[in-house]
């Protein structure tokens, strides 16, 4: 297994002894550690080093000690939380460690309880001491070389169809920008969403788009939690893509993403669509109940009558365009199930697909 680089994040007071000993400690189990105090000798801010370390990292390992830390004045969030965001954007395995028997201040009782909101994907445990943090974090690390199987594609008896967002009644109505979905289906969930929890939902649905850079920190959003489902959505304009997040009763996952366009219409470009699924299962990945073993995806992709199959690089410089005069919506149902806990850490994997069979079927409309 080749070494992953470990990026350790926490405010150093308080947890001085569990940063100085960590270091060691994944040397020795055959991976490289990353820490603040190994970037601010660099000319560039630290803020701006440590962020691109985490961007860098293989895995990131955070350590929930009794302080939140100071807030940066721009996002006004802590150096930790801009890390954790940045982890949770790209995927990667986090690994969770709050230490016991310490008071933490308001604003990290907080950040640990929004940490602990996102279940999928994360390992959490905690500790008392440094001699109890090293042998967890050891055994995880070794854990995580183990989970590197390949995904297997198991074929449901009946496909999964989901609430689509994008219909051919709206289609007649308001112009609609040729836009991807994707639909996230908890297989074997028993129960449903209470019209209580879809009514408070909004509010996440849009810090977790924010969180994810579906959204900008200043976009306007429309929130509406209703009794059925719940969404975060932002409006097409000049300037921004059409955008959303929603869940309903059953438990589905949905996100929209409107492809960029120019004069001539959008281009479908499969290694552009494949970027932009694996964004969304990330998204989706967070949103998911706690406790489900088995997912479904299904992929939507409309109107393409101004749509052309070619290479992203070129709107904006295009003189010509064939477009087809096929199906207004492809939609593809789900056809086969795959685990939860894999979701995130084969999200590019799942997506490549997702935007492989996508694409045949809008060559073969």
């Amino acid at each position: 297994m080749a070494a992953r680089k470990v990026f350790i994040s926490s405010v150093r007071r308080g947890l001085e002894e569990e940063r100085d000993s960590l270091p060691a400690l994944i040397k020795a189990v055959g991976h490289l550690p990353r820490r603040f105090e190994d970037f601010t000798a660099q000319p560039q801010p630290s803020r701006d080093a440590c962020l691109a370390g985490v961007e860098d990292a293989d895995v990131y390992l955070l350590l929930l000690g009794p302080h939140y830390g100071d807030p940066i004045f721009d996002s006004g969030l802590s150096p930790t939380e801009e890390e954790w965001t940045v982890a949770r954007r790209r995927g990667i395995p986090i690994l969770v460690f709050r230490k016991l028997n310490v008071d933490l201040d308001s604003a990290q009782m907080a950040f640990a309880k929004r940490v602990e909101d996102y279940v999928t994907g994360r390992f959490r445990d905690t500790f008392s001491t440094t001699a109890d943090l090293l042998p967890k974090v050891a055994e995880k690390l070794r854990d995580l070389d183990q989970e590197t199987g390949p995904l297997v594609w198991v074929p449901l008896e009946r496909p999964a169809s989901p609430e689509w967002i994008i219909t051919e009644e709206q289609l007649r109505y308001i112009g609609v920008g040729p836009t991807v979905e994707l639909h996230v289906l908890p297989l074997g969930v028993i129960g449903r969403v209470s019209a209580t929890e879809l009514e408070r939902a909004p509010d996440r649905l849009a810090r977790v788009g924010r969180d994810h850079g579906l959204f900008g920190t200043g976009d306007a959003l429309e929130l509406r939690g209703g009794e059925d489902r719940a969404y975060a959505a932002r409006a097409a304009s000049r300037d921004l893509r059409a955008a959303g997040i929603a869940v309903n009763r059953g438990h589905q996952v949905s996100l929209w993403s409107e492809l960029p366009r120019d004069s001539m219409g959008s281009i479908l470009d499969k290694a552009d669509l494949a970027d932009r699924l694996g964004h969304l299962i990330r998204i989706a990945a967070e949103l998911l109940p706690a406790g489900v073993d088995q997912v479904a995806f299904a992929v939507g992709l409309g109107p393409t009558q101004m749509i052309s199959e070619g290479d992203i690089r070129d709107l904006g410089r295009r003189s010509s365009a064939s477009m087809g005069m096929g199906d207004r919506l492809i939609r593809i149902d789900g056809e086969d199930a795959v685990p939860a806990s894999v979701i995130v850490r084969a999200s590019d994997e799942i997506a490549a697909e997702l935007a492989t069979r996508l694409v045949l079927r809008f060559r073969a409309r």
